[in-house]
């Protein structure tokens, strides 16, 4: 049986994504695939590895994972480093996790004005509280599970979809072992509990330019939690394996 649950929660996660894959446009300024790009190639320095070529780096629109909700990994922290910002509003914008289950509880991690190669770190506890390291304040979620947001004088978005009427405000790209160097960083893995969140900060329905590169941070030791919709497609999906190995056992009895 755990090998079906596996198979369909493969089987959920890959049609999420496909579902999700939002058209990522080149745009007037530095396009998101050249930001990305801009993390591979480089040489070793010292105990530094070599990036990965460039030609490994994931493309923009097809390679998109999906994750739109996440949970911190058992260490209960996750930083954040941001990348870059094209955006004009740049000095106003601001990004942080919000409580999926009510979009008004927020914690914010960058201000306007926050310079490449800037990190924050988050820590939560078992009482699905966070705060931000090296703070004493906690903001209390309704459960463990979390968005980021982008917030700005065009109005506010969320990784979850759903909650910006059906528009994919972020698109997001999941680390798979690669060596990448982020600004003001040694170069490192980027490993499967990390991500690429890339943001539009103008409303898909009211004249986004669509190049999502307005904020594009990285996020670490996050994994992604599927959405309602996806958790049902799962127990569809099982529902359906189980069906198929009950009537290989009658056929093979």
């Amino acid at each position: 049986m755990k090998s079906l649950q596996t198979l369909a929660a493969s089987a959920v996660l890959a049609v999420s994504a496909n579902t999700l894959a939002a058209p990522v446009l080149p745009g007037p300024e530095t396009p998101l695939q050249t930001i990305i790009d801009s993390l591979y190639g480089c040489t070793a320095v010292g105990s530094s590895p070599a990036c990965s070529p460039v030609s490994a780096a994931p493309k923009v629109n097809t390679d998109q994972s999906g994750a739109e909700l996440f949970q911190i990994e058992a260490s209960g922290g996750s930083i954040a480093t941001m990348i870059i910002q094209f955006a004009g509003n740049a000095g106003f914008n601001s990004f942080g996790i919000y409580d999926s289950g009510n979009t008004a509880t927020k914690l914010q991690l960058f201000s306007g004005g926050t310079l490449q190669g800037d990190t924050v770190g988050v820590k939560s506890n078992s009482l699905n509280r966070f705060r931000l390291l090296g703070t004493n304040t906690w903001v209390q979620f309704s459960s463990a599970t979390f968005g980021y947001y982008l917030d700005g004088p065009n109005g506010t978005f969320y990784s979850l979809s759903s909650q910006n009427n059906g528009n994919t405000q972020m698109v997001s790209y999941r680390g798979d072992g690669d060596t990448i160097q982020l600004p003001d960083n040694a170069s490192g893995v980027w490993g499967p509990s990390s991500y690429i969140l890339a943001w539009e900060d103008t409303s898909l329905s009211n004249g986004s330019d669509k190049d999502y590169n307005d904020m594009v941070v990285y996020v670490e030791s996050v994994t992604q939690v599927p959405e309602p919709g996806s958790l049902a497609l799962l127990g569809l999906g099982l529902a359906g394996l189980v069906a198929v190995a009950r009537r290989k056992q009658k056929t093979i009895g």
